[in-house]
């Protein structure tokens, strides 16, 4: 067996697009009773930042601080999640440097997003996730003492603003900043996260053919065991042991190609039987 992995200091991460595939319903279904429960007669509250930071003069005073805005409006965050969610900050008062008060930008150690607070920030709607990352040599990176430098944090791999998911054609580079020839710091690493995350495409489109062609009487229990697995899997995934994220790859992939080959079966059956 391989030494697992997570004894490694790796930089790559995955949301994977098969797990959101998984979850897309729940999640529409979660959104609706979200709206339908809001008091539609409340009136929002103001929020400086949006207003601040939201005016067209920062297209010449600061660019930086208009991307950064742009990025958050097309974000998946936008809208729910303001500047104050993460960098902190009081959104009730219109004066910067008393709305910026004590810090909010992610080098100040006051901030939610400075490097050794940004974990628990996004774990605060990322529980689970947060908590499959806390087992992993990359948070010990990021709370070791004396630590002075950027850890291995969810922005190394997800970005900070407009977040992005590593596929097949970017996790290998994300991991090769630590973990490189030079490095000398389990240099298969980057390969292997492609390798897997490649399984784990394979998975979704088995999840699609399967889920377009079984059997009605079938998909709720079928399904219902799939989609834990998934979760479990979007978990595991964070604590960078490589071992045991393949184990549960191959476990999934074996499920659904069986199940796969059943459908076709069935499939081919029922067409042989209308032809007759």
């Amino acid at each position: 067996m391989r030494i697992l992995s997570i004894q490694s200091k790796r930089c790559s991460s995955a949301q994977f697009l098969v797990f959101r595939a998984a979850i897309s319903l729940s999640c529409l279904l979660l959104a609706i009773g979200l709206m339908l429960s809001s008091d539609a007669s409340a009136e929002a509250k103001p929020n400086t930042c949006v207003e601040c930071h939201g005016n067209s003069k920062f297209l010449v005073q600061n660019k930086k601080i208009f991307d950064y805005f742009q990025e958050w409006k097309a974000s998946v965050h936008s809208g729910d999640i303001t500047c104050d969610d993460c960098h902190g900050g009081d959104p009730s008062i219109a004066d910067k440097e008393k709305s910026h008060f004590p810090g909010v930008a992610a080098t100040d150690e006051a901030s939610g997003v400075h490097f050794k607070n940004v974990v628990d920030t996004c774990g605060g709607c990322h529980e689970e996730i947060l908590n499959g990352f806390k087992k992993s040599e990359h948070f010990q990176q990021v709370v070791a003492e004396k630590q002075e430098d950027q850890g291995p944090t969810c922005v190394t791999c997800h970005g900070s603003i407009d977040v992005k998911v590593l596929d097949i054609t970017s996790v290998a580079d994300a991991c090769l900043h630590c973990h490189n020839e030079e490095s000398d710091n389990y240099p298969e690493n980057p390969e292997i996260a492609r390798e897997t995350l490649s399984g784990i495409h394979s998975i979704n489109r088995f999840y699609r053919y399967i889920i377009r062609r079984i059997e009605p009487s079938e998909r709720d229990a079928f399904f219902k065991e799939v989609d834990g697995k998934l979760h479990h899997l979007a978990i595991t995934w964070h604590t960078f042991d490589l071992d045991e994220i393949e184990a549960e790859v191959s476990d999934l992939l074996n499920q659904l190609t069986k199940k796969r080959e059943e459908v076709r079966a069935q499939s081919k059956k029922i067409k042989e039987e209308a032809s007759n």
